[in-house]
């Protein structure tokens, strides 16, 4: 029932460890650029939609509402998204007038995940051209239910448990904990705690499910004071720092039975 004393922003990363039956419910990572109104067009992403085509054939179109404040008070504006999917609907890429994103709930690796990243920022490099990031972030939720979050006390660190303790459990409802701090690789932002029943924090990455469960939801991210010029090396390179620091957390907060508890080979 031993843990970690690693730092858990600037120590050392264990190496990973892959887990059969993972608790990851699903991953994003973002980039962030200058507005490019343009985006808006069907015909000025075409040629970005050609470079994914391969890997994501499947594409929708939505319009989502956007709140500005000026003098004359809130404004309300169309924001359109674009949304490109594998055949599988596993991965999706959402790509609007200030940000492309990939997200999955088919996660396998850091080394994949940061590659497929690189790939999309080729794309938009090569296509729509908006020259420079202004942040880049990762985001992973897990889950936890079923026979582990009965062993709850067994496999997370007690500082994360806070007041979820046993003799206070019957009478609570939901609990959820926040961290900001900085990390070797920029910020890192810590939601943890526990949902009732048919609750979530966050309805893409974790749907609601129908029993109790404890969730981490661990956002890396740099921000940009000045932006960096788009580069889809930098980009590989930076998404697997990012997610390396997450996965420190990750493992900080967890032990080593817990990664049994998922078919783990520690």
């Amino acid at each position: 029932m031993s843990f970690s004393q690693r730092d858990p922003f600037f120590g050392d990363v264990p190496q990973s460890v892959h887990l059969p039956e993972t608790p990851l419910t699903g991953v994003l990572v973002q980039l962030r650029f200058p507005e490019i109104f343009s985006i808006s067009k069907r015909e000025y992403i075409a040629d970005f939609q050609e470079k994914i085509r391969k890997s994501y054939p499947q594409h929708t179109h939505e319009e989502g509402l956007q709140i500005s404040f000026g003098p004359e008070g809130p404004q309300p504006s169309k924001v359109p998204t674009w949304r490109f999917l594998d055949t599988k609907s596993q991965w999706r890429v959402t790509l609007t007038t200030s940000f492309l994103s990939l997200e999955t709930r088919a996660y396998t690796t850091r080394s994949d995940f940061a590659d497929r990243t690189s790939a999309l920022a080729k794309a938009l490099q090569n296509t729509i051209e908006p020259g420079f990031l202004t942040r880049l972030g990762i985001r992973y939720v897990d889950r936890i239910h079923g026979d582990q979050f009965k062993g709850l006390d067994q496999y997370i660190r007690p500082e994360m448990l806070g007041v979820y303790q046993p003799d206070l459990r019957d009478r609570i409802e939901r609990t959820v904990s926040e961290l900001h701090a900085g990390t070797d690789c920029g910020e890192i932002s810590v939601r943890w705690g526990f949902m009732p029943p048919n609750q979530t924090h966050e309805p893409n990455l974790m749907p609601a499910i129908s029993v109790p469960s404890w969730f981490l939801d661990i956002d890396t991210y740099q921000d940009f004071r000045e932006p960096i010029e788009l580069h889809a090396n930098d980009v590989q390179k930076k998404t697997m720092e990012l997610a390396t620091r997450s996965h420190g957390f990750f493992r900080w907060a967890t032990n080593d039975e817990f990664l049994r508890s998922y078919g783990g080979e520690v």
